[in-house]
């Protein structure tokens, strides 16, 4: 029987080979991937795989340029259930600034400052349910430009690198069968 890490191990590997073989070029998997980051970092828990499935379809439609929908998919999972609630707390300490900056002073709740940890804070019933929400739309969208551009390039030099043995490797079987046959 397989541990529990072997298994891990193995679907990743699987599901990193699936993205890097997919069809498409280098560029289209690698514009799957930003897309997916990117919209990973959203605030949208639950409808991020719709919205990078329609956002990669739209775009396939107005510009004729194919994003990998499955290496999009791929992306939208840096943000799972275990590794949520560090995403949207980094996203909130990054936009929670320019969003205090953003609301009127009416809008916001009084007394956040001196009990920047307490819990009221996060109420989505009360004043300061605005300034919470639009700290992590911003937040997400400032993280989410560089992450989106980190792993564009990141999967393109990988995809490169994967096209690059899968031709190394059929030159080398073709140059098995090519060899000239020696004479007696």
């Amino acid at each position: 029987m397989l541990s529990w890490w072997k298994v891990v191990k193995s679907k990743y590997r699987r599901a990193r080979v699936r993205i890097l073989r997919g069809a498409g070029g280098p560029e289209e998997i690698a514009a799957g991937m930003a897309l997916g980051l990117f919209i990973a970092l959203l605030p949208i828990m639950g409808l991020q795989l719709p919205l990078a499935l329609f956002v990669a379809e739209v775009f396939r439609r107005v510009t004729h340029f194919q994003l990998s929908r499955v290496a999009a998919a791929a992306g939208v999972w840096l943000n799972n259930p275990v590794t949520a609630a560090p995403v949207y707390g980094l996203c909130y300490l990054v936009g929670r600034p320019i969003a205090h900056r953003l609301l009127p002073a009416s809008q916001q709740q009084a007394g956040v400052e001196a009990a920047a940890f307490d819990l009221s804070a996060f109420s989505f019933s009360g004043p300061g349910a605005l300034e919470v929400m639009l700290g992590l739309v911003i937040g997400g969208v400032l993280l989410g430009v560089p992450t989106a551009w980190v792993g564009y390039r990141i999967t393109y030099g990988m995809v490169v690198r994967q096209h690059q043995r899968r031709e190394e490797r059929r030159a080398r079987r073709q140059a098995r069968f090519l060899r000239p046959v020696p004479e007696v």
